[in-house]
């Protein structure tokens, strides 16, 4: 009789565990979203914080080497730049990066010179992009 309890038990914890991920699976059809449109940005400042203003930036996917810094170089994007943050990642990704992380290399120019080299971890759900890592406060010396 023990026997059978425990075979029984056991088989409850063989059904109920799997080796699929949820967020693989994860079915957006019905997800309820806001209305937000989410930009993760990051701050570049000076030691004395005054905003910088790179003349150039690159965003990389490290694993397809794509630049997705393409996406930000319109007129609303300017005034951002200017204040000294610049978009590394928006919802205009979100179909992209959904239920996955990726790693994304944020590249800083100043007089054709790399200044900036920092790492992102990013992801995407069924709404918005995530930034899981990274400095998004950089202060250049």
């Amino acid at each position: 009789m023990f026997a059978k309890i425990i075979v029984a038990f056991l088989s409850i914890f063989l059904v109920a565990c799997n080796d699929n991920d949820d967020a693989e699976q994860q079915d957006c059809s019905e997800a309820i979203c806001t209305l937000n449109f989410v930009t993760i940005t990051v701050s570049v400042k000076d030691a004395s914080g005054e905003p910088v203003s790179l003349d150039s930036y690159e965003v990389i996917d490290n694993e397809i080497g794509e630049n997705l810094a393409t996406d930000f170089n319109g007129d609303e994007y300017q005034y951002l730049k200017e204040q000294g943050f610049y978009p590394i990642l928006s919802d205009a990704n979100r179909i992209q990066y959904q239920n996955t992380t990726a790693t994304l290399t944020f590249k800083g120019f100043r007089t054709n010179e790399e200044v900036i080299n920092e790492d992102y971890e990013v992801g995407a759900d069924c709404c918005h992009v995530n930034l899981f890592s990274g400095n998004t406060e950089i202060v250049l010396e």
